[in-house]
């Protein structure tokens, strides 16, 4: 079995860390490159990671996340954030310089108006019915978290993908300790927990690849 679907396989849920053990830090930003990394919808990486290793943040956090185990007892705990509609106008400066970037001349202001009014255009009138900017925006995100999973199972570190949480007691969290952040820019996509398991996990349950898999060939 190569090396990809080994980490694939070795990657669960895990539930109960061994809290005296440390990731490192070359470990945990490799992790976090593997999200920054990850593919997006014109390349906006619509994302931002805030990484808490702090044991009094962790406690407030597993409060707010229906006091799970791991919040507490994993190494890292990252908060995966995606961009709100606030970021994607004409004006924004995150979308201004992320078309920007990919212009021949990045200071061309006329180029920028362009490219920007084109994304906006697509959000408006290209969504699934239904579906706003900010969905869109949280799916983006999971592409992220996806990545860092396997990049961490690759890395023989467990992790923990957490879904259930109080979005706005994470919010309100974040705004207490990070200058300037606010959650009209930003909303709670996942929350991952990384660290290394205590117990092994039961065998890993899956539909078979022809149960989930449909070919349309000559």
């Amino acid at each position: 079995m190569d090396k990809l679907l080994q980490a694939l396989n070795f990657r669960h849920a895990c539930k109960k860390f061994d809290g005296t053990k440390k990731i490192s830090n070359t470990d945990i930003e490799s992790i976090l490159e593997a999200g920054r990394l990850s593919p997006s919808t014109f390349g906006l990486e619509p994302w931002h990671f805030v990484v808490v290793d702090n044991d009094k943040i962790k406690s407030e956090l597993r409060a707010v996340c229906y006091n799970q185990e791991q919040v507490t007892s994993c190494s890292h705990f990252v908060i995966v954030l995606y961009r709100k509609a606030n970021n994607f106008t004409s004006q924004s400066e995150y979308l201004r310089r992320t078309v920007a970037r990919n212009l021949p001349n990045p200071e061309d202001q006329t180029a920028i108006d362009i490219g920007c009014q084109s994304i906006i255009n697509f959000y408006e009138h290209g969504l699934a019915s239904g579906l706003t900017i900010n969905h869109s925006s949280e799916m983006q995100s999971y592409l992220a978290c996806a990545n860092m999973l396997t990049a961490a199972a690759y890395y023989g570190i467990d992790s923990c993908a957490i879904g259930g949480f109080q979005h706005d007691g994470i919010i309100k969290i974040l705004e207490k300790y990070i200058l300037a952040f606010s959650g009209e820019s930003f909303g709670v996509g996942l929350c991952l927990a990384f660290g290394y398991r205590l117990n092994e996990p039961r065998a890993k349950t899956r539909w078979s690849l022809d149960e989930v898999t449909t070919y349309l060939s000559d």
